[in-house]
């Protein structure tokens, strides 16, 4: 096993041979690199697909999040700026009279 206490291909592979088993399981050097690019390959793209799955939750989350935020903040910031808009407008206003 690994440092971190994980099986890996090789170390089950590589095990003592169990008597329980038939004579003609074994492994050849071969189909253990066979066996370790295949499970390399599904594990990558398993990976990947949840990675990709990952990634559109958070990008989901982030945009309600954000849209949620332009809904509370908007109205009060639209509300600031019209105001002090229309208080400059009148002070100009008060100026020329």
């Amino acid at each position: 096993m690994t440092e971190k206490q994980i099986p890996v291909l090789t170390d089950i592979v590589l095990q003592p041979a169990d008597p329980d088993l038939p004579a003609h399981f074994s492994i050849t050097d071969e189909e253990l690199r066979e066996l370790q690019d295949r499970i390399s390959t599904e594990g990558y793209a398993l990976m990947e697909r949840l990675l990709h799955e990952a990634l559109r939750e958070m990008e989901a989350n982030l945009f309600a999040d954000v849209i949620g935020r332009l809904r509370a903040e908007l109205p009060s910031m639209i509300d600031d700026v019209v105001s002090e808009h229309l208080s400059e407008l009148r002070a100009r206003d008060t100026e020329r009279r």
